[in-house]
């Protein structure tokens, strides 16, 4: 599980650089997900000036077990591991489309046409 979350971006004007790297430790070290993305999100929102991007870069640093960590008193965070590993094995026995988000659903979507490639490209 990891404890710290970096989030870095990149404008798209090479000749007027732009961007930032950002990072925040986690209340909780986490391998969930949700929690990882709500924490990416905060840090992008809050550090992005609303110009044209080119690179998004994010990180998970800080690691320690996922069988070792300090409970608190209203922890969800059994819950969510184990929709994970249920979620993590129905993508490996029926594909990585077995399970999507509704959004990868939409006619932005790539989620579907990414899981047909290999570094971009066709296999």
């Amino acid at each position: 599980m990891g404890g710290v979350v970096m989030v870095s971006c990149r404008g798209i004007d090479l000749d007027h650089p732009s961007g930032f790297h950002r990072q925040m430790k986690l209340p909780d070290p986490t391998n969930a997900t949700k929690q990882v993305y709500e924490s990416v999100m905060a840090l992008f929102g809050r550090h992005w000036d609303h110009q044209p991007i080119r690179k998004v870069g994010v990180t998970l640093t800080g690691f320690i077990r996922d069988d070792e960590y300090q409970l608190t008193l209203f922890d969800e965070r059994p819950k969510y591991q184990a929709l994970e590993k249920v979620t993590d094995e129905i993508k490996r026995r029926f594909g990585e489309t077995a399970i999507l988000r509704a959004v990868s659903l939409t006619t932005a979507g790539q989620a579907k046409q990414r899981a047909e490639m290999i570094g971009g490209h066709y296999r």
